[in-house]
């Protein structure tokens, strides 16, 4: 869908004779003038479209994550789910809407919370002071991981 609407933009930009006459080039077209414009129109409407993808791929991974849970398979989906984190060294408290709109995949205190997740042990900070996301220690193998200046 993505490369279809830049493609779709770019043949409007350089087949349009009155964008071209607007900026003052009425006999002639030149070719690098429609990339410059298409550049200029394309950043803004890039980021609607990047933050609409955003949405609907992290939609899809909810709607994943609940199919795993229907079939009954929620405590092995987070564990799943927990040892990419911690392998992965990514980040746990994240704005809502930054990762809206950077993140393709919901962070896993998200994910988490819609797998209705509980466990005991090991606790580590998910969104901030005062909540929390239980981890096994099995999950972990009881060892600290620093990720920055927190621990994991």
């Amino acid at each position: 869908f993505h490369m279809f609407y830049i493609f779709a933009l770019f043949s409007i930009f350089i087949n349009n004779h009155s964008l071209y006459s607007s900026f003052g080039f009425h006999i002639q077209r030149p070719i690098i003038i429609g990339f410059i414009l298409f550049s200029d129109a394309l950043a803004p409407m890039d980021a609607i479209v990047k933050f609409l993808m955003n949405i609907l791929s992290r939609k899809f991974e909810f709607e994943a994550d609940k199919f795993a849970y229907d079939l009954g398979y929620h405590e092995e989906l987070a564990r799943s789910l927990i040892k990419l984190q911690v392998q992965n060294l990514s980040t746990m408290d994240a704005d809502g809407w930054y990762a809206s709109y950077h993140y393709s995949h919901p962070i896993l205190a998200e994910r988490l919370a819609a797998l209705g997740w509980q466990s005991k042990g090991k606790k580590i900070s998910a969104n901030g002071p005062g909540q929390v996301v239980d981890l096994d220690e099995k999950d972990v193998d009881a060892e600290v991981i620093k990720a920055g200046d927190r621990e994991l």
